[in-house]
C-alpha cells in the first residue's frame, strides 16, 4: 500500500468515526423516524425512548470516537501499515458494539416494553 493511499483510509476512517456521533448530537429530531439517529426496536417504542436514545448514543459514540481516533493515531507508529488499518478498524468496530449494547440495556433499565419510563430514577446520564 502506497503512503498516500495508507494516510487517505486513515483519514477516511477518522471521519467515519466521528460523523455518527456529530449527527446523533448536533441534528435534533423529536420523533422516531426511519432515515436518521439510533434506530433500535426498543428505541423507537416512544418518543420518550426515541430521545433518551438518541441524547445517551451520542455520547457514547464521542467517547468511540474518541478512543478509536486516539487508537488510530498510536498505532501508525506502532504497526506496518496493513496492521494498524486492522487494529484502527477492530477497536472502532468493537468501541460502536459497545455503545450500542451499553445503550440498548439503559433502554431497558429505564423503559418498560411499551416505551413508557420506569421511574425517575434514572435521570442521570453517563
Amino acid at each position: 500500500m502506497e503512503k498516500s493511499e495508507f494516510i487517505l483510509v486513515h483519514m477516511i476512517m477518522a471521519s467515519s468515526t466521528i460523523l455518527p456521533a456529530f449527527l446523533m448530537h448536533f441534528i435534533d429530531i423529536d420523533e422516531p423516524n426511519k432515515l436518521v439517529g439510533y434506530r433500535t426496536k426498543w428505541s423507537m417504542k416512544s418518543e420518550e425512548t426515541w430521545k433518551f436514545a438518541q441524547k445517551y448514543s451520542s455520547k457514547l459514540m464521542w467517547w468511540a470516537a474518541a478512543i478509536s481516533i486516539t487508537v488510530q493515531v498510536f498505532s501508525v507508529f506502532i504497526f506496518e501499515r496493513e496492521t494498524s488499518i486492522i487494529v484502527a478498524v477492530a477497536v472502532f468496530t468493537v468501541a460502536m458494539m459497545a455503545a450500542i449494547v451499553i445503550t440498548e440495556r439503559q433502554l431497558r433499565l429505564r423503559f418498560n416494553k411499551d416505551g413508557t419510563p420506569k421511574s425517575t430514577e434514572h435521570e442521570d446520564l453517563i
